[in-house]
């Protein structure tokens, strides 16, 4: 059997493919969305939780580190309602609930958000039955989306059009509220640390991967479960101050007892 000669690869044609006119909407809304202002970040332990978690799942519930970043999150938007405000136009909202959207994968690009309505007032048994209800809805939604989308969007042929409408619905404080809630969260446990810089509310909460790390404990190497948490913000909404005012009290619910407290409501 004669081999290959070994040799230069040869040349593959570039692929370009022009997006249909439902993915367009996609595109410009990214483009007519406001950057982030700035992120602070911080390493949380997570020993409490992953008590809190272990609680769960002995009572049947499935229940992920995600589901107690979201409840800590809830619960410390609530406490520290000066860190909860979304800017739309010229007005800046304080929502009295805390709607969180939550990020998930999708079929694009655009990672559809499933949001959960007053997750301030649910405590962790009833939170995590709700989410996992709340994301298998939503991927069926997104198909839906998605077909609507490919199938009306050349009713709407022209960017500039397609960019006013985003515009004016971007100032709208219900569009948003109902599009991605009033506080976004992001985890990806494939990676360390995870910065949103695209979000459409006043802040957004990342969490990357929670594995056990080596901290410093009272001065000497001790391992320990941690993730890393960072905020992203909308300078209009809140600074870095607030940010860190944030993290610091998100951090604070997941180190204590309060979640292993309410895990246990379950058993």
């Amino acid at each position: 059997m004669n081999a290959r000669p070994i040799g230069p690869e040869e040349p593959t044609a570039d692929l370009v493919e022009r997006l249909p006119h439902g993915e367009r909407w996609l595109t410009d809304a990214f483009d007519v969305m406001a950057g982030p202002g700035g992120f602070a970040l911080r390493l949380v332990d997570m020993t409490q939780a992953k008590v809190a978690l272990e609680t769960l799942r002995r009572a049947g519930l499935r229940g992920t580190y995600t589901h107690l970043i979201v409840r800590a999150a809830a619960l410390a938007l609530a406490r520290n309602p000066d860190l909860h405000k979304i800017v739309c136009g010229y007005k800046r909202y304080t929502p009295g609930a805390v709607d969180i959207g939550l990020s998930m994968a999708g079929q694009t690009t655009y990672a559809p958000v499933v949001v959960l309505p007053a997750t301030n007032r649910k405590v962790l048994t009833d939170l995590v039955p709700s989410i996992n209800e709340a994301i298998v809805a939503a991927r069926a939604k997104e198909t839906v989306d998605l077909a609507n989308m490919r199938k009306i969007g050349w009713l709407m042929p022209f960017a500039f059009m397609r960019r006013f409408i985003l515009r004016w619905l971007n100032r709208a404080f219900w569009f948003r509220r109902k599009l991605v809630g009033t506080f976004q969260v992001s985890c990806l446990g494939t990676v360390d640390v995870i910065a949103s810089f695209l979000f459409h509310t006043g802040s957004i909460l990342g969490a990357g991967s929670v594995v056990d790390r080596v901290v410093a404990i009272d001065g000497q190497p001790a391992v320990r479960t941690t993730v890393w948490l960072t905020v992203c913000v909308d300078h209009n909404a809140m600074d870095g101050m607030g940010a860190g005012k944030l993290l610091l009290a998100i951090k604070g619910i997941l180190e204590s007892d309060e979640l292993v407290r309410e895990a246990r409501g379950s058993s």
